[in-house]
């Protein structure tokens, strides 16, 4: 009676023994699956690895060839600085040569205009003067469109060493003394001083006009006149 029960209390035993070999088999071939799959992992994380290196390698290969051109180019700039600064002082040389020149011209015919205006007031003729002032005050006006400025003392005015000069440069006038004549206008360019105005002052042995009647002069046969009266 009691044999069946302990048959199939074997047969069950049996089964569950079965069924945990299957279990244990299917484990063991998932663990070489999850194997398979970790080699397969190592395999693609070595050509990973190289691939990096390679790239590594390259980008230092490209750095440096951009590092050597930034050099190349930095030169070629600096060249290229170094000649453009080069022209530009050439350029400015021939200008400020230019403006010398030019300025030079320009000087000289307004001291040209000068002289024509003292000798025309030494004539005597009021129309003349007339004529010539005019003419002298347009050449001025142009002279004076580029930057260059005459400069003439008001009459009556005092000596100033720093606007002033005399004929004679080794003089020294007294302090305080009167301009009472003109024998060269003064200029300037663009603020700078070109020339002092030479003056004749009070005291000098050639005596001068006001400076508003700047370049008259007595007639020759007047001042031996007066030479010998003061004689």
């Amino acid at each position: 009676m009691v044999l069946p029960f302990l048959r199939e209390f074997q047969a069950q035993a049996d089964l569950t023994e079965a069924k945990e070999l299957a279990a244990s088999v299917e484990k063991i071939s998932s663990v070489d699956a999850v194997a398979k799959q970790i080699e397969s992992a190592t395999e693609q994380w070595l050509h990973v690895e190289d691939r990096a290196n390679e790239i590594n390698a390259a980008s230092r290969e490209i750095a440096g060839k951009i590092n050597a051109e930034a050099r190349e180019f930095t030169e070629f700039l600096q060249k290229a600085n170094d000649t453009e600064k080069n022209h530009l002082r050439l350029e400015v040389d021939k200008l400020n040569r230019a403006q010398g020149e030019w300025v030079k011209v320009v000087t000289g015919m307004l001291d040209h205009v000068f002289a024509l205006n003292q000798a025309g007031r030494q004539s005597g003729q009021d129309k003349l003067v007339r004529q010539l002032n005019n003419f002298q005050a347009a050449c001025r006006d142009v002279a004076r469109r580029v930057g260059v400025i005459t400069h003439e003392p008001k009459p009556e005015e005092d000596f100033d060493a720093g606007k002033h000069q005399l004929r004679d440069p080794e003089a020294e006038p007294e302090d305080g003394v009167k301009i009472i004549g003109i024998a060269a206008q003064g200029l300037s360019h663009q603020g700078q001083l070109l020339r002092k105005t030479v003056v004749v002052i009070e005291g000098e042995e050639e005596l001068g006009q006001s400076p508003s009647d700047a370049g008259k002069t007595e007639p020759k046969s007047k001042a031996k006149s007066k030479a010998k009266k003061k004689q």
